[in-house]
């Protein structure tokens, strides 16, 4: 799908940790490779990294390198036409906007789409549509081309793909947390229902009741009624788990 360089305080800037992680091996294992495993795990994309010495032994950049996730045989069998079509028609699509700048079928087909990558072409032609809308250019054909050959806007669509990317692993880990709190509720509905089994008995109730009684009469006002009518309602259900937990085993 593409291919990107940053380097790796500029990324580290872009996802505001500029000042963590000062050891890039800390860096790699903790945020790129977990990012790496989640967005493949969770999106449609996926990447891998190339590490960029230049001028040190330290790695000074990093080449991504963006895939579409991987599909199963019977997955692209079943959209390969469906997918050829749409293709088609973007392409077509991308063709008639640059046809307005002067841009002819043959450079369309052997300049740009031969040498760049899609998300690049359609970032500079938006960049371009906006240019052209508050600048008068004569030659609006070269000036596209020469937007893609010298990476006229290549800063502004690196910004936008890491605002996706960010995007990506945020979505990515509020995912993962709301997983982990579930995960964590159902263990401890688990362990609690085994507290319960082995220890909830009519005294152990009898008892708790008497602590609100006691000690809180807001939530003895809650659970009074129904108690007197054999009924342990939500609230004093809540009361008992507490004292299961820091009586028998903390959950």
């Amino acid at each position: 799908m593409g291919k990107r360089i940053f380097g790796v305080e500029e990324l580290k800037q872009i996802l505001c940790i500029e000042d963590k992680y000062s050891k890039y091996a800390n860096f790699k294992q903790r945020i790129l490779l977990k990012a790496q495993e989640d967005i493949e795990k969770h999106t449609d994309i996926r990447f891998t990294f190339d590490e960029i010495s230049e001028t040190s032994r330290n790695v000074e950049k990093l080449a991504f390198i963006i895939y579409k996730n991987k599909k199963s045989v019977i997955e692209i069998q079943e959209e390969n036409f469906a997918q050829n079509e749409e293709d088609s028609s973007e392409i077509n699509f991308w063709h008639g906007e640059i046809k307005t700048f002067g841009v002819s079928q043959s450079v369309f087909e052997n300049q740009i789409l031969s040498e760049y990558d899609e998300d690049y072409i359609k970032q500079t032609l938006k960049y371009c549509k906006h240019y052209f809308k508050t600048t008068a250019v004569k030659q609006k054909s070269g000036f596209f081309l020469k937007a893609l050959k010298d990476g006229y806007y290549k800063e502004e669509i690196n910004e936008q793909i890491a605002k996706k990317v960010k995007k990506a692993q945020s979505k990515v880990q509020q995912q993962s947390e709301e997983e982990e709190k579930q995960k964590l509720a159902l263990e401890r509905e688990q362990k609690l229902k085994i507290l319960r089994e082995e220890f909830l008995t009519p005294e152990f109730t009898e008892s708790v009741v008497e602590e609100l009684r006691q000690n809180n009469t807001f939530m003895y006002k809650l659970v009074e009624k129904d108690y007197e009518k054999g009924i342990v309602n939500k609230y004093l259900q809540i009361a008992l788990d507490i004292r299961l937990e820091k009586e028998f085993g903390e959950i």
